[in-house]
């Protein structure tokens, strides 16, 4: 069962943000954003009680700040189960290969990598239906054959867009697939 804000989400905004109903179920508005208005609480206090904890509307906005948004792989109905399993795993097989290199920030800078965008850059690239892949065996051997490419282009010459230090770790490290997503598409 959907929540009223699930139904507003899947609805269209308007250019001022705010939602309207629309039955044609046209779906393609910025989900990046979403206009929330705050109204004062009937009490004098804005603290929200519970019977363990206190909440401000500080505090729960920074919450939804916090927030990140949901990956195209894991949006119900869009990857199959089996698609999001096994680039799933296997981004969590790389991770545990390469820890140095994977970081929680989505943000990360090169030549690390957030595993939940690795996923989703893998399942958007749509490498395993190209590349006819369709075991965890075989998506982890492509993705390292990627790696050693990288590896051996940037041995010739290092591209001007890639920082020596990223470069110095990615080599410390063994990792090349952080330093540019070219290889997605390949």
């Amino acid at each position: 069962m959907m929540t009223i804000l699930e139904e507003m989400l899947l609805e269209n905004p308007t250019k001022d943000g705010s939602v309207h109903h629309n039955n044609n179920n046209n779906n393609s508005f910025d989900l990046n954003r979403i206009l929330v208005e705050v109204f004062p609480s009937p009490n004098s206090t804005t603290a929200t009680t519970t019977a363990t904890e206190t909440f401000t509307a500080q505090d729960i906005f920074t919450e939804i700040n916090k927030a990140e948004p949901v990956k195209l792989v894991d949006m119900p109905g869009v990857a199959s189960k089996t698609h999001r399993k096994l680039i799933t795993d296997t981004a969590a097989k790389l991770n545990m290969a390469f820890p140095q290199m994977f970081k929680p920030s989505q943000n990360c800078r090169v030549p690390h990598v957030n595993i939940d965008n690795l996923r989703d850059a893998l399942f958007a690239s749509d490498v395993l239906k190209r590349h006819s892949i369709k075991s965890q065996k075989a998506l982890m051997q492509w993705m390292m054959d990627q790696n050693e490419t990288l590896k051996v282009k940037y041995e010739k010459e290092q591209p001007p867009n890639v920082s020596k230090t990223a470069y110095t770790k990615a080599v410390k490290f063994n990792f090349f697939l952080g330093l540019e997503s070219s290889w997605l598409y390949k």
